[in-house]
């Protein structure tokens, strides 16, 4: 059953990528590569396979999913007209940008820019316990204390989950996106095929 499960998630991601999980952030090649239309699609993904405990953002002033890009952007303003069909449960997904994470207080997900490698240690520390889903392509963000950080493998987008800092905030993320990840932090690793 478990490899039935983690080979239908597996099929799941690469059929979403292959047949237009970039179609969903159309446009954004102004703003990149296909690298972070992938990436942009992954985020509002992830948000359908996290819980949120008691001690999350409320939903943001247009009572929206909010996600934050900490930093400088990399995915550009199609990233917001794309997330405008979506939905995360019953609510729409909207973005927020900001420098700084008091700017963040009402997102339930950030993503932190590698523009802001530099002070990741401490964006970490301040984003945690807050119920806030911290997601980065800085080089080893999961095993130094991020929740969820992309990096590539063979040319590929994956992801690698640290689900104890995500517990340690509240959140808890589904046994099929662990499936399908790269876990750190002591645990196993997984990786998607």
């Amino acid at each position: 059953m478990r490899r039935s499960i983690a080979a239908s998630l597996r099929r799941m991601v690469c059929a979403l990528i292959a047949c237009g999980l970039a179609g969903s952030v159309a446009g954004a090649q102004e703003a990149g590569s296909l690298e972070y239309e992938v990436k942009a699609a992954f985020l509002v993904k992830f948000a359908r396979f996290v819980e949120w405990s008691t001690n999350a953002p409320v939903a943001g002033a247009k009572g929206g999913f909010t996600i934050g890009i900490l930093g400088q952007d990399p995915f550009g303003k199609s990233f917001d007209e794309a997330v405008k069909k979506e939905k995360i449960g019953e609510h729409g997904v909207q973005i927020l940008r900001g420098r700084e994470p008091g700017e963040f207080t009402k997102c339930q997900m950030v993503f932190i820019s590698a523009s802001e490698s530099v002070r990741l240690v401490e964006l970490i520390r301040e984003l945690s316990g807050k119920g806030i889903l911290t997601v980065a392509d800085v080089p080893d963000f999961a095993g130094r204390g991020g929740m969820i950080g992309f990096i590539k493998e063979a040319g590929k987008v994956r992801f690698e989950i640290n689900a104890a800092a995500a517990e340690k905030s509240g959140l808890k993320i589904s046994s099929k996106l662990l499936q399908v990840g790269k876990r750190v932090a002591g645990e196993t690793r997984l990786m998607i095929e």
